[in-house]
């Protein structure tokens, strides 16, 4: 049962960040963002939500992430494509020594959707995911500490694939004041050079700039 009369701001901000975008936040990411890093805090607060129906929290195996406060490699229309093998080389060398662990995650639940809008996931993150989509969110949290409204104008992959056809869409996208999509982002992960290459060949195609992280 859902208490929206009693949901804050910082509640509604989480809740619409879960379903517009990004798929899922770490425990320790929603503390460090919005309970001063308050781990204790977060788990009170996010009970009452779960309570309420609104998020389920979620075990994943999932490697610690490394710092994403700047793209690894930016394009628009006109550039050079990239030096596919050098930019998995510091996309890859950036894992040594992370190994994967067991974590609590938090995602909306149909119910948050019903109240909040947005499209939200249609099931439950797959376990093999949970690195990638943590890192798209670490990448949104990054741009709502430096460049807030850059953060307003991301648009989540599953906001938008309704209205998207052929391939695999980047992990978000930018608009304008329009909901013109501007640019892609993308998390990279560790992807080898074929990897890098593909993603660059789906926006060069499309003479869509991006952000690869």
């Amino acid at each position: 049962m859902s208490a929206p009369g009693q949901l804050t701001h910082r509640d509604r901000e989480i809740l619409v960040a879960l379903l517009t975008r990004v798929r899922l936040f770490s425990q320790r990411q929603l503390a460090e963002t919005w309970f001063h890093s308050e781990v204790a805090n977060a788990r009170r607060r996010l009970r009452f939500l779960e309570g309420a129906g609104l998020v389920q929290s979620i075990q994943v195996a999932a490697r610690p992430l490394p710092p994403v406060d700047s793209p690894v490699f930016c394009w628009k229309p006109g550039d050079l494509p990239p030096d596919a093998g050098a930019v998995s080389f510091q996309l890859v060398r950036r894992w040594k020594g992370r190994a994967v662990r067991f974590m609590t995650a938090v995602v909306a639940t149909h119910e948050a959707q019903r109240l909040c809008g947005g499209r939200g996931r249609k099931q439950l993150p797959h376990p093999t995911q949970a690195t990638h989509d943590l890192g798209v969110a670490a990448v949104w949290l990054s741009l709502r500490r430096q460049q807030s409204p850059l953060a307003d104008a991301w648009r989540g992959e599953d906001l938008l694939a309704a209205d998207r056809e052929g391939g695999k869409l980047p992990d978000a996208f930018l608009v304008d004041s329009s909901d013109r999509v501007t640019a892609a982002i993308e998390f990279g992960g560790a992807y080898r050079p074929e990897r890098v290459r593909d993603f660059h060949e789906h926006c060069s195609d499309r003479s869509l700039p991006y952000w690869l992280y």
